[in-house]
This record gives structure tokens, C-alpha cells and sequence, in this order.
């Protein structure tokens, strides 16, 4: 299994978003839970598992060496030119992953991330296996952490409006699903 179906079928666990005590037991050993969940996959022994999730103030990104990996169809060209760089540029990864915001706005100057939202670049090699994990799913008739934001806010989106400024030009950029 590559580390970009692994991300994938992470990312597609329905019990991750269903099952407090599934979830709790995967983030307290991750490289057992995914083992058994997983028949078939076995992590050598020096392999650690960081586990990551995308919330209403932050994103995690991961980056997978050697393997095409970029964001859905919402997102423009010049945002996976950005991606694809850090891919194929150590010294630019470095500083992307030092400093997000940074690069980002050095590299797309019209590109709007609020001051309190966190962008953060992971690498995945062969020793480290960077994993998003889904959010929990809300009970009914409870808000999410994006929504309770948004009430509090006063925003009508779903967390804070990352990508092009209102009335701007630069690219867009709020999904976090990765495509091929």
C-alpha cells in the first residue's frame, strides 16, 4: 500500500468521525490500530505515525515524496504550481514548511489567510508517515467547532474564509481533499 492510499483510506475511516473509543484507541497507538484495521499492512519498527487533523483555525498538509498529490479540482493552478514546487524543490519545501504563511504570501501575494488561521506543511518519508485524521462527526442537534465559529464570528462559511480576498483575484483554496 502506497503512503497515498494509506492517506486515503485514513481519510475515508468512518469510525475515526463515529467511534470515541475506536478514535481514542487509534490516537493513543496508531501504528497497532492501523495494522489491524488494515489486514495486510505491517509498519516496519522504526516507522513512527504523526497523526494530524484539519480544524476551523488550522490545516495540516502532507506532502508525499514521489507520489503526484494535490488538492481536489477547487483549487487553482497556481496554488498546486506552489505544491508541485515543494515536491520537486528541497530548499523551497524547507522554507514552506518553516514558514507557511510566509512563503505562500511571498509566492501568491493575493493569497488571504487570516492572521489567526495556522497552515502546516508535513512531510511523509520512509521513517515518518504524517496522517490526517477526519474530524469527529457532531451529535445531532450539536454544533461543530466550524459552526460554533462561525456563530461566534458572525461568518456564514464554514471556519474563516482562506484563499482569495473578497473581491480579489488570487487563487481560491478551502478544500482539503486530495485528488490524483
Amino acid at each position: 500500500m502506497t503512503q497515498r492510499e494509506l492517506l486515503e483510506k485514513v481519510g475515508n475511516l468512518d469510525k475515526l468521525t463515529k467511534d470515541i473509543s475506536f478514535r481514542n484507541a487509534f490516537m493513543a497507538n496508531p501504528k497497532t490500530m492501523l495494522e489491524k484495521e488494515f489486514s495486510g499492512l505491517k509498519l516496519n519498527d522504526g516507522v513512527n505515525i504523526f497523526l494530524h487533523e484539519n480544524t476551523a483555525r488550522e490545516m495540516h498538509v502532507i506532502l508525499v515524496p514521489n507520489e503526484e498529490l494535490v488538492f481536489n479540482d477547487s483549487l487553482e493552478d497556481a496554488v498546486e504550481t506552489v505544491l508541485d514546487k515543494a515536491i520537486s524543490n528541497d530548499s523551497f519545501k524547507k522554507l514552506l514548511m518553516a514558514d507557511p504563511k510566509g512563503t505562500l504570501a511571498n509566492e501568491l501575494p493575493d493569497f488571504y489567510v487570516p492572521a489567526d488561521y495556522k497552515i502546516y506543511f508535513h512531510e511523509n518519508t520512509p521513517k515518518e508517515i504524517h496522517l490526517l485524521i477526519p474530524s469527529l462527526a457532531a451529535e445531532e442537534n450539536e454544533l461543530s467547532e466550524a459552526e460554533l465559529d462561525a456563530v461566534a464570528g458572525g461568518s456564514k462559511g464554514s471556519g474563516p474564509h482562506v484563499g482569495r480576498k473578497r473581491g480579489g483575484k488570487a487563487p481560491k483554496c478551502r478544500s482539503q481533499k486530495f485528488r490524483r
